[in-house]
């Protein structure tokens, strides 16, 4: 589907064209996707900034993010419906 992420950034800024001239605000988050969401972000002339967050992973599934707690603290929970 994408050779890299680079290739996916551009497919996803190529879906997103009708963002473009609208002055989009692109965030990121760090571990890959900052450098994914530079891109999308000039493809689109938006501005690029980013989120620090840290993953709550669920016990015993390491992987498995159930939540997220930003810069501040706030803690987000990921809604599931199975």
């Amino acid at each position: 589907m994408f050779n890299d992420r680079k290739d996916a950034a551009i497919q996803l800024a190529e879906r997103l064209k009708s963002y473009q001239g609208k002055h989009p605000l692109v965030l990121a988050i760090p571990r890959g996707a900052v450098p994914m969401g530079k891109i999308i972000a000039q493809q689109l002339g938006g501005d690029f900034d980013v989120v620090l967050v840290r993953k709550l992973r669920a016990p015993h599934q390491p992987e498995l993010a159930v939540g997220a707690v930003s810069e501040d603290g706030e803690t987000y929970l990921a809604a599931y419906a199975p």
